[in-house]
């Protein structure tokens, strides 16, 4: 059974963590911004390669890309983590909803 202190703890998880779960996602969406920047000057500064294509792909095989990938998939774990803890907490509070509405029509 969920007990109300249990509740408390669900709600006060929720609570501390609504502004790192809403900057680990700006982070997200930063990066992905910063990456296509990053991609955009290697285009338009790369004047060794003739064809858009070769630029792109030289872009992909560079080590500021490597660094983008690497930084992408720790910060989308950080906020995997987070959203799936915090979708826990939301659970507990619902369970314990269903619960405390069966107790009152005295179904518990």
């Amino acid at each position: 059974m969920i007990n109300e202190k249990r509740l408390e703890e669900a709600l006060k998880f929720l609570a501390d963590t609504d502004e790192e779960d809403a900057k680990l996602g700006a982070g997200l969406e930063y990066l992905k911004d910063k990456q296509k920047r990053d991609k955009a000057i290697h285009i338009v500064s790369n004047s060794n390669d003739k064809s858009f294509s070769i630029k792109e792909q030289a872009y992909y095989a560079s080590d500021v890309y490597g660094e983008y990938i690497l930084q992408k998939q720790a910060l989308a774990e950080k906020v995997g983590i987070t959203q799936n803890k915090r979708a826990k907490e939301c659970l507990v509070i619902d369970v314990w909803r269903t619960l405390e509405a069966s107790r009152r029509k005295n179904n518990l």
